[in-house]
């Protein structure tokens, strides 16, 4: 080659050329970020900050956006980019809350009002506690209910199965007349701990009567003195209410795709916890892991083909005005899969896959292909037991995107220890196994990471 031909030749060349490097093998990279996930506490170490020196993170509380502006910083730290998104959040206070049995004997129960609960009057409500098994025992005591307390002693199946009473309980009570319900903690275990969770008015109700939960062991014992024959009334103290909405933030982090920055792999956690406990299951424990998952690839010497955001929600435990309001403004975005993680830190056994469309065959389907979609992720995941794959819901802060035809997985684990501390005050930092945080970081970090680098999306 002549040196004119040559010089042209350079001239024709990129001046970064000679800096460019390759794509990276994505399971090869895969396979560092595995180890170093397995080897770092650094999802641990940020539950710690968050728990012990933040807290509880109620909606609308000044705990919850001392712990938006620590997740902002924490990300911008390790390499994120970090931004805020605005989102009005409704605030629901607590306040006083006391039951007390009247009779067969005077003595206090263990309550917790539950979340969006009203109030009582001044003076509180005292009444006599009808025992109900279920929906369709409540409908057939008819006017029996009429001027006094439902009790829900329902025993835990599942959560999706016995929720509903916590959650739709004082409507139906309500439209039988009961001035007021108590439901049995949603638990299949207990040791006299009230678990509280949100529940909501339909817009139908004329009356919005009060809703606590009781423990599963004073559920027994109501239940034993109707059993018996007993007439008992409870007398209900509860100064529960709303102030107006307050600003929150979802926090996002960013690490921009070097070929296809508008296309979106992300994490997802909620950031708000109920105001009892320190809220390290639900959900400190995900949002520091998906977090740590975001530390591990920003720190990667390339960065991924696509985009990969991490997105603490606010409000997903009396509102899901974070999900909500995401989903809205990110609307025309294009996400190649949205995870979550919101069930504990348990052993992490794979991913719920979650393709929904409005014909249930074709859902099915669908489902069946992204599982295959995903194989070769379920054989990197392999050596810590998180390759199992299933046709499931995702999660709750994602779901509006799911519903818009995302791509959703959520962690699917072992919630052996998280029902019976779930919304309770022993969800502590104590509880975590940082072992089995790690794998749920190295789960949520090389899936993230192999969606990211697919040259193809997931089946649509």
């Amino acid at each position: 080659m002549s040196s004119l031909v040559l010089f042209a030749a350079l001239l024709a060349t990129p001046a970064d050329a000679k800096k460019r490097k390759p794509a990276p093998d994505a399971e090869e990279v895969a396979a560092v970020i595995l180890g170093q996930a397995l080897t770092s506490d650094g999802a641990m170490d940020k539950l710690i900050e968050l728990c012990d020196d933040i807290g509880h993170r109620l909606s609308g509380s000044p705990q919850l956006q001392e712990a938006v502006k620590w997740g902002e910083a924490k990300m911008e730290s390790e390499g994120l980019d970090t931004h805020l998104e605005d989102v009005m959040v409704p605030a629901w206070i607590r306040g006083k809350q006391s039951a007390v049995l009247l009779d067969p004997i005077e003595r206090p129960l263990n309550i917790l009002t539950l979340g969006r609960s009203v109030g009582t009057p001044d003076g509180g409500i005292e009444a006599e506690v009808v025992v109900v098994d279920d929906w369709d025992h409540l409908e057939s005591l008819g006017d029996a209910v009429k001027g006094k307390i439902v009790l829900y002693d329902v025993p835990f199946t599942d959560y999706g199965a016995t929720v509903q009473y916590r959650g739709d309980g004082a409507n139906r009570a309500s439209r039988q007349g009961a001035v007021a319900v108590m439901v049995r903690s949603v638990s299949p275990a207990s040791l006299d701990t009230p678990h509280t969770g949100a529940m909501w008015y339909a817009e139908d109700i004329e009356t919005k009567i009060p809703a606590v939960a009781v423990t599963v062991e004073e559920a027994a014992l109501m239940r034993r003195l109707s059993e018996r024959g007993k007439t008992f009334r409870v007398k209900l103290e509860l100064g529960a209410h709303f102030i107006e909405d307050q600003p929150s933030h979802n926090v996002v982090g960013e690490i921009k795709g070097r070929e296809k920055p508008e296309e979106i792999v992300l994490m997802g956690c909620h950031l708000d916890s109920w105001d009892v406990g320190q809220g390290a299951q639900d959900d400190g424990a995900g949002c520091t892991a998906i977090m740590e998952a975001g530390r591990l690839i920003a720190a990667l010497e390339t960065p991924p083909r696509r985009t990969i955001r991490v997105v603490l929600y606010t409000n997903e435990e009396n509102g899901l005005m974070g999900g909500k309001t995401y989903a809205e403004v990110h609307a025309d975005e294009k996400f190649a899969a949205v995870m979550e993680m919101d069930t504990g830190a348990g052993q992490p056994y794979g991913w719920r896959v979650d393709q929904r469309r409005d014909d249930k065959e074709e859902a099915a389907k669908l489902a069946e292909e992204t599982i295959a979609w995903l194989k070769p992720i379920q054989d990197l995941l392999e050596p810590i037991g998180a390759n199992q794959l299933k046709a499931a819901g995702s999660g709750a802060d994602i779901g509006p995107l799911v519903s818009q035809g995302a791509l959703g997985l959520g962690v699917w684990m072992d919630t052996t220890g998280y029902w019976p501390i779930h919304h309770t005050r022993a969800d502590t930092i104590e509880k975590i196994d940082p072992m089995n945080l790690r794998r749920n970081v190295a789960t949520l970090a090389v899936t993230a990471w192999m969606i990211a680098e697919n040259p193809e999306l997931p089946p649509e």
